[in-house]
């Protein structure tokens, strides 16, 4: 999270607005990528951190988080607003998004807008999140559509507890996730996925490490 000061105040405005990517990303792919460029492109954002788990609480079957974070800082090289972080890969204990945003708090202090960004596939589980009205007291969320289904905001107003801030991201939905990746890989077709990567130096992380196998 060094890049911060170089990145502050790109976009000539007092408070800073920053995306957040957060999840296993076991591995990251290209559909990651596209929704988090929407939203910097559409919501205003100065930059987004890609935040990948340190101990995720709901998986357990997950490669290394050195690993998963290398992917993602060869995911976000060469991208200026793309930042990866290790706040939860350095943080003992199970990664959860309350305490993390309490840490981004924290670290840039109160002229900072948070904006998380999650698939529509998450919105309803995030009513089970823990401390969950904390969680939007703290940042606000940002929903893609995910596969064929279409991120209707009156829908997504219906699931969000009262109050909730969000946007709707327009962004394809895509078919692509880690699960497929995985699978693939698994199966022996893993030079099927090879254009699901964000680019090949994230594909040869996979590759040497012999993950999903």
């Amino acid at each position: 999270m060094t890049r911060t000061k170089t990145i502050r105040n790109n976009r000539g405005r007092k408070k800073l607005r920053i995306g957040l990517s957060m999840g296993t990303f076991n591995p990251i792919h290209l559909w990651h990528m596209q929704v988090a460029q929407c939203a910097w492109d559409q919501f205003d954002l100065d930059f987004v951190y890609f935040i990948p788990n340190g101990d995720p609480p709901h998986k357990s079957d997950v490669a290394p988080k050195e690993i998963r974070f290398r992917m993602v800082r060869a995911a976000c090289q060469g991208v200026k607003h793309f930042v990866p972080s290790r706040i939860e890969i350095d943080r003992p204990g199970k990664s959860y998004t309350v305490d993390t945003l309490r840490a981004l708090r924290a670290l840039h202090g109160d002229d900072v807008e948070f904006f998380l960004i999650i698939g529509l596939d998450n919105v309803e589980p995030i009513n089970h999140w823990m401390e969950v009205d904390e969680i939007f007291k703290l940042c606000q969320l940002l929903v893609a559509p995910r596969d064929a289904a279409i991120a209707d905001r009156d829908i997504v107003a219906r699931v969000l507890p009262a109050g909730a801030r969000f946007g709707i991201i327009d962004c394809p939905g895509g078919g692509i996730s880690s699960t497929i990746i995985r699978n693939w890989i698994k199966a022996g077709r893993a030079r099927s996925a090879d254009y699901l990567f964000p680019n090949v130096k994230v594909r040869n992380i996979a590759v040497r490490h012999r993950l999903y196998r």
